[in-house]
């Protein structure tokens, strides 16, 4: 799990039926890139959290404890994402667990913002997002990137409010130029 602030860049897009994207996955070249390893598919639960009064999103973030097969982790993203072909925006990240009171999460950086925005309160859930990623690193040159399909389920007061599949490239390491 990585601990600190960086800058995500990552495009989305939504797909319009299921299996529509499933081609991507498995496909032997998708533009410059070529499949990096095999397909991984993991569940995901995000559950978004913020004080009772919103520091959080007054203070520009949108938090999520993330839950998979690795542990839990807290990731604050800016809402402050940029306009044009790919989102980028700073995004913290830190270990956590599944309580909901920061300070019984491991120290990170993440957890600090929390804190500094939220005091020494438990965070309440408003929102949690179920996930199927299936996800294959790519490469092109020196870039590398992760090609994920979700199958995602929206669920609040806890019933499923939408579903739907989307597709999403994300820039791990190298130069973005081969994304466009």
């Amino acid at each position: 799990m990585s601990t600190g602030r960086r800058i995500e860049v990552e495009t989305k897009f939504q797909v319009a039926s299921p299996g529509g994207a499933d081609r991507y996955l498995v496909a032997p070249e998708l533009g410059p890139f070529t499949p990096a390893g095999p397909i991984n598919s993991e569940r995901v639960e995000d559950r978004y959290v913020d004080s009772p009064d919103w520091a959080l999103a007054r203070a520009g973030f949108a938090a999520r404890l993330r839950k998979t097969s690795h542990g839990t982790e807290i990731s604050l993203k800016a809402l402050n994402v940029s306009s044009g072909q790919f989102q980028r925006r700073e995004e913290i990240e830190g270990p956590a667990d599944a309580g909901l009171i920061p300070a019984d999460w491991p120290a990170s950086q993440a957890r600090n913002v929390v804190m500094e925005l939220c005091g020494d309160e438990a965070v309440v859930e408003f929102l949690t997002i179920r996930q199927l990623r299936r996800s294959r690193p790519l490469q092109a040159r020196g870039t590398r990137v992760e090609l994920s399909l979700d199958e995602v389920e929206i669920v609040g007061d806890g019933r499923v409010l939408d579903s739907f599949e989307e597709l999403e490239v994300e820039l791990k390491r190298g130069d973005e130029t081969p994304l466009a």
